[in-house]
């Protein structure tokens, strides 16, 4: 490295019902700490924090208010019957939060993925703040409803986590633009391991459904084995399920069809060596499979964000999307794979191989804070 930088001391903040979000700043996280800066970690929820600390990153649980949407809004009404009997343990995790910074060393600058915690951190010690998300492009850009779903819930949620940013680095796998020059559009964050991952076409395809709340994976991969076991039996089919599905879904397995407890490793081996991935319509799953170069079929939850994400990929014709696993959709999808396959590559040697992470530490470093001796990379 041949710019002289201070070594930076960062919290970063993290959000997310499932892993994505996680997985995604474990990434950023690990890359930061290898150039030689400080990282740690404010998250919520007990296996999130376990995830971070597992990697060797001091990280704490911040409180995360329940915000959820009613008509594709967020009423105050709502948000205070939610939230009203956890406010004050909450704002006590808060300013516990605080005092351990305070006490650890305040940072040179926070960054946010989706989350309340680290901006009001930021703004109470007076340091710099980054966000580093999906969701932004929702707040920042006029985009038009999807079905019966607007961007208008996940606007408020923003404006309420994130007042404001000094910057904005927004993931997308497809190309977007706006005006506002604090805004910077960058490549998905993926791992390391998805990008060294060997990608072959073999007869398979790789299934992975959630749960959102009552909307649960059963019916899914009821159908997608069906329509397998009936209509394509010389495919394989591997299915994965959260460890608390596995039971129920057991019974769908059959011959070349296997039911899988998740793996990540294991997941992103078979998605590397399949002709075709199912799934909902989550952000990350969708750009890992597309850096292997693999077309998805969507089964959208009922969020905007993935019925977005859907009807994106279905617009670029780098997969398909429908509300619902159907065998028309299924056999559609299959025999288009081929055509869709080289689409997905096509889109990702234009789009999808620069590293977000250079750019990210590029800025940061860039910071009047980070000026002065050189940065000395970590060992790790």
């Amino acid at each position: 490295m041949s710019k002289y930088v201070q070594p930076l001391n960062v919290i970063i903040g993290v959000n997310g019902i499932g892993m994505g979000h996680s997985v995604r700043q474990s990434v950023i996280a690990q890359y930061l700490r290898d150039r030689g800066h400080q990282v740690r970690i404010v998250t919520n929820g007990s296996a999130r924090v376990e995830y971070f600390r597992d990697l060797g990153f001091p990280a704490w649980d911040g409180w995360m208010p329940t915000l959820i949407a009613r008509g594709d809004r967020i009423n105050g009404s709502d948000a205070v019957r939610s939230n009203i009997r956890q406010t004050p343990a909450g704002i006590a995790q808060h300013l516990r939060l605080r005092r351990i910074i305070r006490r650890t060393g305040i940072p040179d600058v926070f960054i946010t993925d989706y989350e309340p915690n680290t901006p009001r951190l930021a703004y109470h010690f007076g340091k710099p703040l980054i966000s580093v998300d999906q969701q932004s492009k929702y707040r920042h850009l006029n985009l038009p409803t999807v079905g019966r779903y607007a961007r208008t819930a996940d606007e408020q949620r923003l404006r309420y986590f994130t007042p404001h940013a000094q910057r904005s680095f927004i993931c997308s796998y497809v190309p977007l633009e706006a005006d506002d020059g604090t805004l910077e559009f960058i490549a998905p964050v993926v791992p390391d391991l998805v990008r060294s991952t060997p990608v072959t076409t073999e007869p398979l395809a790789t299934a992975y459904f959630s749960r959102y709340f009552d909307h649960g994976p059963e019916e899914s991969v009821r159908t997608l084995a069906e329509v397998f076991r009936q209509y394509v039996p010389e495919r394989a089919l591997r299915i994965y399920a959260h460890s608390d599905e596995i039971e129920s879904l057991r019974q769908y397995a059959d011959g070349k069809i296997e039911i899988c407890a998740f793996d990540r490793e294991a997941f992103i081996a078979d998605m590397a060596r399949s002709e075709a991935v199912f799934s909902n319509a989550g952000f990350n799953l969708i750009s890992e499979a597309f850096v292997l170069g693999k077309p998805v079929h969507l089964v959208p939850l009922p969020t905007y964000d993935q019925h977005w994400c859907a009807k994106v990929v279905h617009e670029a014709e780098l997969g398909t999307t429908a509300p619902r696993i159907d065998r028309e959709a299924i056999l559609d999808f299959l025999n288009r794979s081929r055509e869709l396959r080289n689409n997905v590559v096509r889109h990702r040697d234009q789009h999808l191989t620069s590293d977000p992470r250079v750019r990210i530490a590029s800025y940061m470093e860039s910071l009047p804070v980070a000026s002065g001796r050189l940065l000395t990379p970590s060992a790790r």
